[in-house]
């Protein structure tokens, strides 16, 4: 590792833009000033371009070791850099991570292959492996996945228990809260029809309000901390809101596509826009970019999870769901948030960086600029738009629904842990550089 770093000229937000120069010495920030620095052993030039807190990621779906044709440590931390983010949490996609032998294979892949800081999240959680929750959460876990619907829906009466046990160890319960009886109303409706419009419909936002609800009256009973993945819907944000005002400790977060894309969008795009929870209309966009702005919700994330085209070319029902996100998460949201005015550049900074700090317990050391903290820093571009294109992106699969888009906010230089990854837009950082994020340490 090069000692000391010295990143001149940029601009860094304190409430407003000041220009500034950054230390960085044995992988943390040291100094902020407006001085110039001597004898350092690498001077990075920012060109007066914005220096970001690097981007928090807490769902991902990187590394499954039995679909490492989708995506891997190599790929998805790469395409993540590429994106601006510096710490990533690999989210479960289908094989369980809910005991230590499965936990420390994935580490191990990652700290082997990983450009990026990296946490794993638990789950599927249910009544016969909350068990585990407490030894998880002694090798570093803190976020654990519960599904309120089917693949994996533990039955009704385990919700309180598990919960409970996320508690006890002061986790996080991270919920895809979608309801199995509007699902299956859904499907009886729509089943029939082979489009991916009718897909689309089979999930309301009724559906995931309803989840929502449940889920966060549990967490009141028992006191433990909610998240709520992938929020879809203007009826999930008036439930968050509810829950909000009834002091309910609970967290939710957004993702890109659902900030942008409809389900009319999907008549052109077919099963390369799959996904669950499903698109919904142009309020429910709004109805998001809204909440976000206000604060109602905190963060926000890929929810990564791409496949090889040929799951993705069959029928809408039995086509794989996710797209690849990682590598458009910065400047998407420079682009369509902070660009476009809607989205101030203090809740930029908020949602990509400091709240998924927040909900993971590793803030400050990470999720913001300050003496001390972690040097994970991350200069973009906001005066050049880049054009997308998945020809040349860092994902395993060569297809993207973001191909052609041009983004603002793409990454010039980041460091992770004090270490140059990007410089001048080229790669000089290697993999298993980046740190397992363990919990019990921050």
């Amino acid at each position: 590792m090069t000692d000391s770093i010295l990143i001149r000229n940029v601009k860094l937000w304190f409430n407003d833009f000041i220009e500034s120069n950054v230390l960085v010495e044995n992988g943390v920030v040291r100094e902020i000033s407006k001085r110039e620095f001597e004898d350092v052993d690498l001077v990075i030039d920012g060109g007066s371009q914005v220096l970001l807190p690097g981007g928090i990621d807490i769902h991902a779906h990187i590394y499954d070791p039995e679909y490492v044709d989708h995506e891997d440590w190599g790929s998805g931390s790469l395409a993540s850099l590429y994106g601006g983010l510096t710490t990533v949490y690999d989210m479960p996609l289908r094989v369980y991570v809910d005991n230590v032998d499965i936990l420390k294979e994935k580490i191990g892949v990652a700290s082997r292959d990983s450009y990026v800081n990296f946490g794993i999240i638990a789950g599927f959680m249910n009544r016969s492996n909350i068990k585990n929750v407490k030894e998880l959460a002694d090798h570093g876990v803190r976020g654990f996945k519960v599904f309120t619907a089917r693949p994996f829906k533990p039955d009704e009466n385990d919700y309180l228990y598990i919960l409970d046990a996320i508690k006890s160890v002061d986790g996080v319960a991270i919920i895809h809260a979608e309801d199995d009886a509007f699902i299956d109303y859904g499907e009886s409706k729509y089943r029939d029809r082979d489009d991916p419009l009718a897909y689309h419909m089979h999930r309301s936002g009724y559906a995931e309000a309803s989840a929502i609800l449940r889920i966060g009256y549990m967490g009141l009973e028992t006191e433990t901390h909610i998240h709520i993945a992938h929020l879809s819907s203007g009826e999930g944000v008036y439930a968050l809101k509810y829950l909000k005002s009834r002091g309910a400790k609970i967290t939710a977060e957004v993702c890109p596509h659902h900030l942008f894309f409809t389900r009319e969008d999907s008549k052109k795009y077919g099963g390369y826009l799959k996904l669950a929870p499903t698109l919904k209309t142009k309020n429910d966009v709004e109805e998001l970019w809204r909440a976000l702005a206000n604060g109602l919700i905190d963060a926000y994330v890929s929810d990564n999870a791409p496949s090889p085209r040929d799951l993705k070319e069959k029928s809408i029902w039995e086509a794989w769901g996710g797209i690849p996100n990682l590598e458009i998460m910065i400047p998407f949201l420079y682009t369509y948030g902070v660009k476009s005015g809607r989205l101030s550049f203090d809740r930029f900074i908020k949602v990509i960086a400091e709240n998924p700090a927040k909900i993971m317990g590793i803030y400050p050391r990470k999720g913001t600029i300050c003496i001390g903290c972690d040097a994970d820093l991350v200069v973009i571009d906001t005066r050049k738009p880049l054009k997308y294109k998945a020809e040349e992106h860092h994902h395993k699969v060569d297809w993207s629904p973001w191909d052609g888009f041009e983004f603002y906010g793409y990454p010039i230089h980041v460091l992770i842990n004090g270490k140059p990854m990007i410089i001048d837009r080229e790669l000089i950082g290697r993999p298993g550089s980046g740190k397992y994020i363990y919990h019990r340490s921050y």
